[in-house]
């Protein structure tokens, strides 16, 4: 009695008491054990969550310890680190809605890590960053400036739609010539006739980079992309990083660059997700207004911690895969029918 089940996405599954445990100062003997005994199974939980590579069925089955003690608990039923749980007393608060993640990774495959941020966060500065960490980036930009160059996929097909005008020099496409076609509420149509010849001619890319990557063996890759959410790349990825600054230190950035203006500037904006959204969905938040070293260092140990989990898990047997989402679901709700069934045995 009083036991939810809540699914927040396909592969997140929460766990949680509605009844408050009694106050251990007037509680039973028989109370105060099983209160003991749902400390002892989130600390447990909290700690695994800490270990990426762990089984998930570790978390079901503390899951279910604490359901049977009568207390409160929040377990996240998903292949990430976990948020400190603070005390078997409390319920956790579950966490932001992050959107969905992929959900066919297997044990030891190659980490997705998708990279994004608005304008003028210091997105393209993490990027390289993370390369100069010996991580493969595939630079959405850089494919579209090379499908734009001389002899690009996307030239033919740009110059069909919008005429010799944006021709440039070099005989490639002239993405300010471009921009006066797509750019502005006036021009939205023909900004989804650009968007559907160079999405799927990025997204081809995107696709071949990361087959060569798996062939590789790397441990992680990073697909950057500055319409992440928007496009709901976040679905390719395992984690999401969001490279994220106040909101006057971007204007500051932005209107400091050659040719842009106010207006521009807030077109662009106008079509990205905002930047408190992005942070709520991100599994980690790079906050680039910190001293430059500062922000190195939070990003050297997010790869570090990628890589050391890939590591883990390629030591492990294959037996030790992560059950799947819908296994996770069935053992969870007979974890909790037992643990139902057992308390009203117990007459509490």
């Amino acid at each position: 009695p009083g036991l939810k089940l809540l699914a927040s996405a396909p592969t997140s599954l929460h766990v949680t008491s509605r009844s408050p445990p009694p106050p251990s100062c007037r509680a039973p003997a028989m109370q105060r054990a099983r209160a003991a005994a749902a400390r002892a199974a989130v600390r447990t939980v909290a700690l695994r969550g800490s270990q990426p590579g762990r089984s998930t069925s570790t978390f079901a089955a503390a899951a279910a310890t604490a359901a049977v003690a009568g207390a409160s608990a929040a377990v996240l039923l998903r292949p990430r680190p976990l948020e400190a749980l603070q005390c078997a007393e409390v319920v956790a608060p579950a966490p932001a809605d992050r959107g969905l993640r992929r959900t066919n990774r297997r044990l030891g495959e190659t980490m997705v890590i998708g990279l994004t941020g608005s304008i003028g966060m210091g997105k393209s500065t993490v990027s390289k960053w993370f390369q100069e960490l010996g991580v493969p980036v595939d630079d959405a930009d850089a494919v579209v400036h090379k499908l734009y160059g001389p002899g690009g996929a996307a030239v033919a097909p740009v110059l069909a739609l919008f005429g010799p005008e944006v021709l440039g020099a070099d005989g490639g496409v002239s993405r300010p010539a471009l921009t006066t076609f797509v750019v502005g509420l006036a021009n939205s149509a023909n900004l989804k006739k650009l968007e559907a010849v160079v999405f799927p001619l990025v997204d081809a890319a995107r696709d071949e980079f990361m087959r060569a990557a798996r062939e590789r063996g790397e441990p992680l890759v990073v697909l950057d992309i500055p319409l992440l959410f928007e496009r709901g790349s976040e679905q390719l990825c395992d984690a999401v990083v969001v490279v994220s600054s106040p909101a006057a230190t971007q204007r500051e950035r932005v209107l400091a660059r050659p040719g842009m203006s106010k207006e521009k500037f807030e077109a662009i904006l106008s079509k990205q997700v905002p930047d408190d959204v992005k942070r709520t969905k991100a599994d980690e938040v790079l906050d680039t207004s910190l001293p430059q070293e500062a922000t190195w260092a939070a990003a050297q140990d997010f790869v570090e911690r990628c890589r050391s989990r890939v590591a883990e898990e390629r030591g492990r047997p294959a037996s030790l895969a992560a059950p799947s989402p819908a296994t996770l679901v069935a053992a969870a709700v007979a974890a909790l029918a037992a643990a139902a069934a057992l308390r009203s045995c117990c007459g509490t």
